[in-house]
């Protein structure tokens, strides 16, 4: 177990266990860390317990930095048995120090944990222009790894703003006054992760429409192949008519006696060519 001030406790699991019987609601707080996988809190009278599940910003989809919270009117206690959470808190410690309650601890490390989020969103941002002058430029060799891990982290990003939002919006209802007095300052938290949950949704969308683009994109260059063989093939059609015409070989075919015949066909071939390209032309199929 760490103090790093009257009010603020870190403790591992163990820990936890050994000391149940100075925790209410102990089985509730137990269940809770034994799979972590979101952001959630549960209410009650003389406490507010829960998990916090917060997702890593680098590149590859990482593991999450998770812990369990009790908070109570005296402390606010953090269960991590990693020591992510707690590096985290050593470095941001002098934020802490001046704050008089264990609430106004909780609220403001909910605070910190997503102060640069928007720096982040906006870089998500530039990764998708990034890739949008590509699909532009028409280079599409690795889009959809691209388009993929952007839409999963932006997936993450917006569960965990919902969930953040969620528990503010808990929190600020608790009916226990003499525990939360900063109902205010929770309601602006609950409003900048709708806020930032709104920015999330619209780069979704921007992705959206980066795949009908692709999409669209690839639809063209498939019906310009498309034409292309289809003006190939209606442009050769006459000229297997024709060989077909003269390859049945008929007793009285006379223009296969004929000593001009082979060369009268040639030029009757390549004339049908020159027309149909011409006619082609003129209706601006090629």
């Amino acid at each position: 177990m760490t103090e790093y001030m009257p009010f603020l406790t870190i403790m591992p699991a163990e820990e936890l266990r050994e000391k149940k019987e100075n925790f209410s609601h102990y089985k509730e707080l137990l269940h809770s860390l034994g799979s972590i996988r979101y952001c959630k809190a549960e209410v009650y009278r003389n406490c507010i317990l829960g998990t916090l599940c917060i997702p890593q910003k680098s590149k590859q989809r990482g593991p999450q930095i998770s812990c369990g919270f009790y908070l109570t009117e005296e402390k606010l206690i953090l269960i991590e048995d990693m020591g992510d959470l707690k590096r985290w808190i050593e470095k941001q410690i002098d934020r802490f120090q001046e704050l008089q309650t264990s609430e106004q601890l909780f609220l403001e490390l909910l605070e910190q944990l997503t102060e640069n989020d928007i720096l982040y969103l906006s870089h998500l941002e530039k990764e998708m222009e990034k890739v949008e002058e590509e699909l532009t430029e028409g280079v599409t060799g690795d889009f959809f790894a691209s388009l993929t891990k952007l839409r999963q982290k932006l997936s993450e990003f917006n569960a965990y703003y919902a969930q953040l939002s969620a528990i503010g919006a808990l929190i600020q209802s608790h009916d226990s006054k003499s525990m939360i007095e900063s109902a205010e300052q929770w309601d602006r938290y609950v409003l900048r992760m709708e806020r930032l949950q709104n920015h999330v949704q619209l780069l979704r969308e921007n992705i959206i429409q980066l795949r009908e683009l692709y999409q669209s994109q690839q639809d063209a260059q498939q019906n310009k192949i498309m034409c292309i063989l289809t003006v190939v093939t209606t442009l050769f059609l006459p000229l297997t008519l024709l060989t077909g015409w003269y390859g049945m070989n008929f007793s009285f075919m006379p223009e296969l006696n004929w000593k001009y015949g082979y060369p009268a066909v040639i030029i009757i071939a390549v004339l049908i060519v020159l027309l149909e390209i011409r006619y082609f032309k003129k209706k601006k199929f090629f």
